[in-house]
């Protein structure tokens, strides 16, 4: 009687017991097959993520703290991991608004009337008609009414020669390489008088990557907050994962109630309706957000409300600073 040998795993020679090699984690198929099974792997793996998204967005909008327990509790594969679901809702969020605020018209110096979500988010890129700011320790960068770029460090005009900027805490050739970013601001700045639209897409660009170093931080502030309840920084990070993610997702919610608002003819009473929408969903953030430290850390109403304070304050200004550096960052590297 033959007997079938069991496969083995065609990298280390260990016996297969699944699709991967237990072993060394090689999987059993590679790409040297039918290209119609590849398409039916893809297209599993497509309907999969689709399933597994329809469970989440609607426990990620509606429930706080629901995912993130789920999470610590172990049931993972029924959901979008944590890091997937902020980086997929952080870019369409930032590309949903670099689409919704409007280009700006160097001809005439007008632009289109942006939505109210739009022109925040305008507002914060530049103000062509006022005072432009960017200060750090040490450091002013100005400009007024839109003229020429005025770069300040101790007080003094920069110049690379006689008044480069030096920090004691970096190496010389740091200090140098950031005398040479500083440099091309000038010419980007005149760039950017002529076609305002590059700072703009180039700040849209930026703001996600600056975001991912962001939730790490404030995910260090949560570990701070909660420092007696013994939890692993990786768990204050999945709340923050989740919470950021939750911030993202209704952002997107505001922005298409916004716009249905202002590029649909509506009739008067459905307005009102989208109008009301969008101020419940607005109150809906910070309640849920509180709601969402609450849940997951079961602390009661004071004590959070208290550290919720605490790190709205911190979220506020680490939003601030990313906001500066992203967009002085845009107009270096422009």
């Amino acid at each position: 009687m033959n007997i079938t040998p069991a496969p083995h795993c065609e990298n280390c020679g260990s016996p297969l017991y699944g699709e991967h090699c237990y072993v060394c984690g090689q999987p059993t198929r590679g790409l040297v097959r039918h290209f119609s099974t590849i398409v039916g792997d893809a297209a599993d793996s497509l309907f999969d993520i689709d399933s597994r998204l329809m469970r989440t967005l609607p426990a990620l909008l509606l429930k706080p703290g629901f995912l993130s327990r789920e999470y610590f509790d172990g049931h993972r594969v029924r959901y979008v991991s944590p890091v997937r679901l902020f980086i997929f809702l952080c870019i369409a969020t930032f590309f949903a608004a670099k689409l919704a605020t409007p280009s700006f018209d160097v001809d005439d110096g007008s632009k289109a009337a942006p939505s109210a979500s739009a022109a925040q988010t305008e507002a914060a890129i530049a103000e062509p008609s006022g005072a432009t700011t960017v200060s750090a320790p040490g450091v002013t960068i100005s400009s007024e009414n839109g003229s020429d770029l005025n770069i300040n460090f101790n007080d003094e005009p920069w110049d690379a020669e006689t008044n480069p900027l030096i920090f004691d805490w970096l190496p010389d050739a740091a200090n140098a390489w950031l005398n040479a970013q500083v440099g091309h601001l000038p010419t980007n700045w005149a760039r950017v008088r002529e076609d305002p639209d590059l700072l703009r897409n180039a700040f849209y660009s930026a703001l996600p990557t600056a975001l991912f170093v962001l939730v790490p931080v404030f995910a260090l502030l949560l570990k701070l907050a909660y420092l007696f309840k013994r939890r692993l920084y990786m768990e204050h990070l999945v709340v923050a994962l989740h919470g950021h993610a939750f911030a993202c997702a209704m952002l997107l919610v505001l922005m298409a109630l916004s716009s249905a608002q202002s590029l649909l003819t509506l009739p008067a009473a459905l307005a009102a309706a989208l109008g009301w929408l969008e101020w419940l969903a607005t109150l809906w953030i910070p309640i849920y957000l509180w709601l969402h430290l609450k849940r997951v850390y079961g602390q009661g109403a004071w004590m959070t409300s208290l550290k919720f304070a605490a790190l709205a304050l911190g979220e506020g200004l680490l939003l601030s600073v990313v906001a500066a550096v992203a967009l002085l960052a845009s107009l270096i590297w422009l």
